[in-house]
C-alpha cells in the first residue's frame, strides 16, 4: 500500500497521477484538462508500461482506459489491481458505457468516467481528487477496525478460560518457545484462512472444519493456549493482508473473526477431553 496514502496528507497537495491512455490526442486533452491543477501527471500509452512504473511506486492516482493495444475491458484493472493493490484507480470507458463502469467497480476501480467527459476539466478535476480523498478514507476506517479488532482479540486471549492450558503448565507463549513451530502453525493456519476467502468468492468448497479441527489437535498436543491462538491468527493476518485490496482485506478479515472463534471452540474442546481423560486414568489407579 502507497504510504503517501496512509499517512498524514495535506489536502491542497500535488497527486501524482499516471494517465494509462494509447490515443495521444486524449492524452494530451487529459493533461491540458488538468494544467494548472493541484495533479501532476505522467502517462504510458500501455498497459506493460503501466505496469512497469507502478511498481516502482511513488504514485498515488491511476486513470486507465479499459481499450488498449495490450489489454481489452475489465482485464487491464484487474492486473494494474494485482500489480499495486494500494493504488486508487479511475478507469475510463466508452460513451454511454455506464454498464462496463459499475462492472470495474464491482472489481475493485474507485470511480470511472466516460471518455466523452474527459473535456470537462472541473468533472475531471473532482473525479480524480474525490477518488483519492474517498481511498484514504476508506484505509482510515480500516485502519482503526483493525485496531479495534487487535485489542478484542487480545481481550480474548487474555481472559479466555479453558480447563487445561499453557499457562497452566507454567509454558512459554509458542512464539517464544518455538519459533520455527509458530511460523509452521501459522502458515497452516493461513492456508485455511485463505481458503475460507476463496469459499466465500467462488462458491468452492473447502474442508476448512476438519483443517481446524486437526490444527486445534496440533496446537492441543504441544499445549497452545488462547493467547497462542490470537498471536497466529495476527500474525498470520499480517501476511495474508498484505499488499491485497481494500475489498479483500475486509473479506478476509470477516473470514478470520469466524474461524478464529471457531479453532478456539476446537482448542477448548481438546483440552476438555485431555482433561476428562487425565481424570479418568487417575481414577483407575486410585
Amino acid at each position: 500500500m502507497s504510504d503517501s496514502l496512509t499517512q498524514g496528507y495535506d489536502a491542497s497537495a500535488a497527486l501524482r497521477l499516471l494517465i494509462v491512455e494509447d490515443s495521444p490526442a486524449d492524452q494530451r486533452l487529459i493533461e491540458e484538462m488538468l494544467r494548472g491543477s493541484a495533479i501532476a501527471t505522467e502517462a504510458v500509452n500501455t498497459l506493460a508500461a503501466a505496469e512497469a512504473r507502478l511498481s516502482k511506486g511513488e504514485l498515488e492516482l491511476v486513470l486507465l482506459d479499459l481499450g488498449l493495444p495490450d489489454s481489452q475491458g475489465l482485464d487491464g484493472l484487474a492486473r494494474l489491481l494485482a500489480v499495486a493493490p494500494g493504488i486508487p484507480i479511475v478507469v475510463m470507458t466508452g460513451q454511454r458505457d455506464d454498464e462496463l463502469g459499475f462492472d470495474a467497480l464491482h472489481l475493485g476501480a474507485e470511480d470511472f468516467l466516460q471518455k466523452d467527459w474527459i473535456a470537462d476539466a472541473a468533472l475531471i478535476k473532482r473525479t480524480l481528487r474525490f477518488a483519492v480523498e474517498r481511498y484514504r478514507l476508506r484505509l482510515r476506517l480500516q485502519i482503526a477496525e483493525r485496531e479495534q479488532e487487535a485489542m478484542a482479540l487480545g481481550r480474548i486471549g487474555g481472559s479466555a478460560k479453558v480447563s487445561i492450558s499453557a499457562s497452566a503448565f507454567g509454558l512459554k507463549p509458542l512464539r517464544e518457545s518455538d519459533p520455527g513451530l509458530f511460523n509452521e502453525i501459522r502458515d497452516s493456519y493461513g492456508e485455511i484462512l485463505g481458503a475460507a476467502a476463496e469459499r466465500q468468492v467462488y462458491q468452492v468448497q473447502h474442508p476448512i472444519s476438519d483443517r481446524l479441527r486437526k490444527l486445534a489437535d496440533q496446537l492441543g498436543f504441544v499445549r497452545a493456549s488462547p493467547r497462542d491462538l490470537i498471536d497466529l491468527h495476527s500474525a498470520a493476518l499480517q501476511i495474508l493482508t498484505h499488499s491485497v485490496s481494500p475489498a479483500h482485506e475486509r473479506l478476509i478479515i470477516n473470514e478470520g473473526r469466524i474461524t478464529i472463534l471457531e479453532l478456539m471452540g476446537y482448542l477448548v474442546s481438546y483440552y476438555r477431553r485431555y482433561y476428562v481423560g487425565s481424570m479418568g486414568i487417575q481414577a483407575r489407579r486410585a
